[in-house]
């Protein structure tokens, strides 16, 4: 199966993301292919699910293989993007408005279904039962999941010198019904930042400069933990 930025091989009790190298923004509308993106984002991934499985998070990732290959978990994956905002940017200032960077008072989880012709409509937990996405109980275990993850990341990221404003998730269900966080964790998915820049896919949405100097940055502060 090939999505906008991976390949899925199924193995049976495993599976082998291959990440590619294009870069899309826009529901798919900007799309370009640079070389070496995949296996950056693939080593982040790595690094950052190892860091949360070691908290106790329930993530897809088993092993690195390198340069842009991850062994994973085998998921049914939910239709659905959830995403984690710590402080407020992007979509939610042109809904609701406010400054770029107001920090929120907690986590806020907004769930969002993934449909590029409807630009990935924003929904309520009670949609997601209503619609068949999950279940009720699993819907929870996703809100609860998500916010645990939000606050890990954003300590890990601490350490490395980055400010996490928000994130992207995406979940399944494996193969004992367990919700299990899937995909990835790199800038494609994460708003970075320092007070001397962007860290994050906004570099390439806003044309702001080679994205794949900021993503290597994000890499090799990742590699300075030695955790794979």
């Amino acid at each position: 199966m090939e999505g906008k930025t991976k390949i899925v091989e199924n193995f049976g009790d495993y599976v082998i993301l291959n990440f590619k190298d294009d870069i899309t923004a826009g529901d798919g509308e900007k799309h370009n292919v640079l070389e070496g993106k995949g296996a950056i984002c693939a080593e982040i991934t790595a690094i950052s699910m190892k860091y949360l499985n070691s908290m106790g998070i329930y993530t897809q990732f088993l092993d690195f293989i390198s340069p842009n290959k991850i062994k994973a978990v085998s998921l049914k994956m939910l239709p659905l993007e959830v995403v984690v905002r710590l402080k407020k940017a992007g979509s939610f200032i042109r809904r609701y408005g406010g400054n770029e960077g107001e920090e929120f008072k907690e986590p806020l989880v907004e769930f969002f279904i993934k449909d590029d012709e409807r630009h990935d409509p924003m929904v309520c937990k009670n949609h997601l039962v209503l619609f068949e996405i999950c279940n009720e109980k699993q819907a929870e275990e996703i809100e609860k999941s998500a916010k645990k993850t939000a606050i890990e990341l954003k300590n890990f990221f601490e350490k490395l010198g980055f400010d996490l404003w928000d994130m992207k998730f995406e979940y399944g269900i494996d193969n004992e019904g367990k919700v299990c966080l899937g995909d990835e964790i790199s800038p494609d998915t994460l708003r970075l930042r320092k007070k001397d820049g962007i860290f994050d896919k906004d570099v390439y949405r806003k044309d702001l400069g080679d994205p794949l100097e900021k993503y290597r940055e994000v890499l090799s502060a990742c590699r300075s933990l030695n955790l794979l």
